[in-house]
């Protein structure tokens, strides 16, 4: 996985925990480097870019929309309101039970009440 800067590190660390291959944006790249290139190096190294950036999103769109897929997971970030990193941490770990985990370009997560 590739994280975006925006992701709660409460669920970056709870991913490392449950044993997934974790980058941080901010780890590897500079803070001014184009979504473009993100969406490339997750391609590139075959990572799942996860966000839950409004305007990344939108972007991502786009750039699949132009035949470059890569797999996304995304969520909307007043589900954080609304959801407890536990609950993220399930639906990351029922997205891996999948018979084909990540097939679709972008996965969307969204509490389940």
């Amino acid at each position: 996985m590739l994280t975006d800067i925006d992701v709660d590190g409460r669920v970056v660390k709870g991913l490392l925990r449950l044993g997934w291959d974790v980058v941080r944006v901010i780890d590897t790249f500079p803070g001014t480097t184009f979504d473009d290139v993100l969406f490339e190096a997750a391609a590139r190294q075959n990572r799942v870019f996860v966000t839950n950036d409004k305007r990344i999103h939108r972007q991502a769109v786009a750039w699949i929309q132009k035949q470059h897929a890569f797999p996304m997971v995304f969520w909307a970030k007043k589900h954080h309101d609304r959801m407890s990193i536990g609950e993220f941490l399930q639906a990351f770990e029922e997205l891996a039970r999948r018979e084909k985990p990540f097939a679709y370009p972008i996965e969307y997560i969204k509490p389940s009440f």
